[in-house]
């Protein structure tokens, strides 16, 4: 009989025992088997207290194979991951409204600022001014077509490539700061277990 195992590589709780079908998902035909496993305790996080635990996947198989000697495991998934454990707590709905309205501040006079300075790098507006000297004979007074057509075509760009038009997705393609965020969180991970492994505070069989 075989057991299969696919663990994340990183998993958060929110209660502090934390039992094995907390951490990922199994496969076993034996279903009554199934059940008891999932039910074995892993790891048991200090109440009311954030953590975090590196562990290896040969302490998990260790338990199994303690209960269950005569079964097969094939670990499909990852062979070290990281626990966090986060207590449920209030959110404060006041607070978390600042930090979105904070939030959308910073980035609106972020990227606007951002684009002034390109554009007055690139003497943009210059370039306007020439090509309608060029195309009409004359420079027109006050905001131009193309300063018009440049502002709306740069805000197009703009939710074309960040694939989002208020709440909605344009497609079904992840946005480009999911991209990078997924990208940090590996990158967070994989620190963070090098480092454990090094430093010998990983989980893992005697």
């Amino acid at each position: 009989m075989v057991v299969y195992l696919k663990i994340e590589q990183s998993i958060c709780v929110n209660h502090e025992v934390v039992l094995m079908e907390d951490i990922g998902s199994m496969y076993c035909q034996d279903k009554e088997v199934l059940k008891q496993i999932k039910l074995l305790e892993i790891f048991r996080f200090k109440k009311q207290e954030e953590g975090r635990e590196i562990y290896s996947i040969l302490p998990i198989i260790e338990k199994i194979k303690k209960k269950y000697p005569q079964i097969e495991i094939e670990n499909m998934g990852e062979a070290d991951f990281l626990l966090y454990y986060k207590p449920p707590k209030k959110e404060n709905k006041w607070l978390l409204w600042l930090k979105i309205v904070g939030i959308c501040i910073l980035s609106f006079f972020g990227a606007g600022y951002a684009i002034m300075t390109y554009n007055n790098d690139v003497s943009t507006f210059e370039v306007f001014e020439l090509l309608e000297r060029l195309t009409l004979g004359k420079v027109d007074q006050g905001v131009g077509i193309l300063s018009i057509t440049y502002s709306l075509g740069l805000t197009i760009g703009i939710l074309i490539f960040f694939n989002h038009a208020a709440s909605k997705k344009l497609t079904s393609d992840p946005t480009p700061f999911q991209v990078q965020m997924r990208l940090y969180e590996q990158d967070v991970n994989n620190t963070f277990i090098k480092g454990a492994s090094r430093k010998g505070e990983e989980i893992d069989v005697d």
